[in-house]
């Protein structure tokens, strides 16, 4: 009886500990939630399904056209995102958020011009300046948010110093899935003029929340809540960068001292200028991101798939008979997306592995995205055939398909197991083998360049294979181009096993720096 009595307690301090490790409430991180829950709606409902509208817009070659917008708009992520987070450090966050809203708004407001009949449709050159638009929207805005809202919940917590990335990425998570599932009741229907015309009211509702939420930031500017971190402050990572540094350079409050000349050699070294040599922690990152090449050249057809998943598994699904509407395949792909990434967080986290053993994990995970990456487009050819022979069958061709579009719920799925897995594990395979310094913003930045030359490269596949795609999704031969992709990711998934196979371990690299730490201090030593 007195164990029992016991455990009652300490099973309610467990269960109360866990709810604090993963909930986390301040006034900021709720305004921030709102406007990211705006963003969502317009991204799901409208950003999300342009292929559609870019399609009916167009009166010849218009599934060549749509493709090319939505990939370009994809391929401007990384730049929108590093510019983003480059000028939120010089000109704070509130000018960012204006601007970007301006910006989104200015291209809503196109579109819906453009959706009323009030400008020319026929001309593709504007569409393009619209999709630049749309992309300093979605991307610059949205993925700022996110960040902050993880700068807020990692500065909210009473102790700072007993909170890890993990923990408040785990809070973070809370606020993300509490806005996504929001947007389920959120209605969103009509024609497309009404639907821009919203979006441009509700990207408005979500600037000016997010400028409220900047009146309750702890230590009044994003950037000054990572400096309060010790895992994300740049003196933590500058120290954690020294620790690499020979023995023989001596470092006193962070900083290289400099090694007092010998007497003998006074003379002599008035007499040689030093030529300017990059410091340690330069050294380090640049061989770090080299080594990241191989893995990084694995993703490019990566992205190529995916490019393709969000071009055309949109426009399948809007060629049949609408049961489930796109806007909610999207949001169970994110929510599939989230699940694999926390599986293997939540699996790298409860084995305690070797550093051996670490790296051979992360490369099964990528592993598994990338299968999927192959199995994906090849059952998407296999309901584009079933469509097509329903689709020929009809009395006309533009009419849609009497084929219902749960067949296209798999796909969808894959979809986001195949991001899930893969970029979760390219993710924490750049962390495992870069150093601190460049860790907290590389997943964000670097890891994104190799996808977005993915929709670079789909928007060339599809200009070389125009001849496949017609006016309308019913007289294209997606089939062919489906066929193409599930080749290449093919190719590409031998091409990874190559690369991992012959990837150097963390043990191996550790002792190509230090060789090359040898080298730098003997240049440093011979200089001074």
């Amino acid at each position: 009886m007195e164990k029992e009595k016991h455990n009652v307690p300490n099973w309610k301090a467990r269960m109360t500990d866990r709810m604090k490790y993963y909930v986390c409430f301040c006034k900021a991180a709720a305004f921030i939630a709102g406007a990211i829950l705006c963003y969502s709606v317009v991204n799901y409902n409208v950003v999300g399904v342009l292929a559609t509208y870019f399609t009916d817009a167009f009166n010849q070659d218009a599934i060549h056209k749509s493709a090319v917008l939505v990939n370009v708009l994809g391929g401007l992520q990384v730049v929108v995102v590093a510019c983003s987070w480059a000028y939120s450090r010089s000109f704070g966050f509130r000018k960012i958020i204006i601007f970007s809203t301006a910006i989104n708004i200015l291209g809503l407001l196109m579109l819906y011009l453009s959706a009323s009949n009030r400008i020319p449709k026929t001309n593709f050159v504007p569409y393009i300046f619209v999709c630049v638009l749309i992309a300093v929207g979605k991307f610059g805005g949205s993925s700022l948010l996110e960040r902050v809202l993880l700068d807020q919940l990692i500065s909210g917590h009473e102790n700072i110093e007993q909170i890890d990335r993990k923990r408040a990425q785990c809070r973070i998570n809370v606020w993300l899935v509490i806005a996504k599932v929001l947007v389920f009741i959120i209605p969103f229907d009509g024609r497309w003029s009404t639907k821009f015309w919203i979006s441009m009211c509700i990207i408005g509702g979500a600037g000016f929340i997010s400028w409220v939420s900047s009146c309750f930031f702890h230590g009044g500017h994003p950037a000054s809540c990572t400096k309060t971190h010790p895992e994300t402050s740049g003196e933590c990572n500058l120290k954690k960068d020294h620790e690499t540094l020979p023995p023989r350079l001596p470092i006193k409050n962070g900083e290289i001292q400099p090694i007092k000349p010998s007497s003998n050699a006074g003379a002599e070294a008035q007499q040689k200028s030093p030529s300017p040599i990059c410091s340690m922690k330069q050294v380090n990152v640049a061989d770090h991101l080299l080594r990241m090449i191989p893995m990084w050249s694995t993703f490019i057809v990566f992205g190529l798939v995916i490019s393709t998943a969000e071009t055309f598994f949109n426009l399948q699904d809007d060629s049949m008979v609408a049961i489930v509407t796109t806007a909610n395949f999207l949001i169970a792909k994110d929510a599939l997306k989230v699940v694999a990434g926390s599986l293997c967080g939540w699996f790298l986290g409860s084995r305690r592995l070797s550093r051996r053993e670490q790296n051979f994990v992360l490369k099964l995970i990528i592993c598994v995205g990338m299968i999927i990456s192959v199995i994906c487009p090849g059952l998407a050819r296999q309901v584009e055939v079933q469509r097509l022979k329903n689709a020929h069958k009809m009395a006309s061709l533009d009419e849609k398909v009497p084929m219902s579009d749960w067949c296209m719920a798999p796909l969808f799925g894959l979809w986001g197991l195949m991001e899930g897995f893969s970029i979760r594990g390219l993710d924490e395979f750049f962390n495992y083998h870069v150093s601190k310094s460049v860790e907290d913003s590389g997943s964000e930045i670097y890891n994104k360049i190799p996808i977005a030359m993915g929709y670079l490269l789909s928007a060339v596949c599809v200009s070389v294979c125009k001849g496949w795609f017609g006016d309308t999704l019913n007289k294209s031969r997606l089939d062919k181009y489906y066929l193409m992709i599930s080749v290449l990711a093919l190719i590409n998934l031998c091409w990874f096993f190559f690369v991992t196979i012959f990837y150097p371990t963390k043990e191996e690299e550790e002792a190509g720096v230090e060789l090359q730490e040898i080298k730098v201090e003997v240049i440093l030593v011979e200089t001074q």
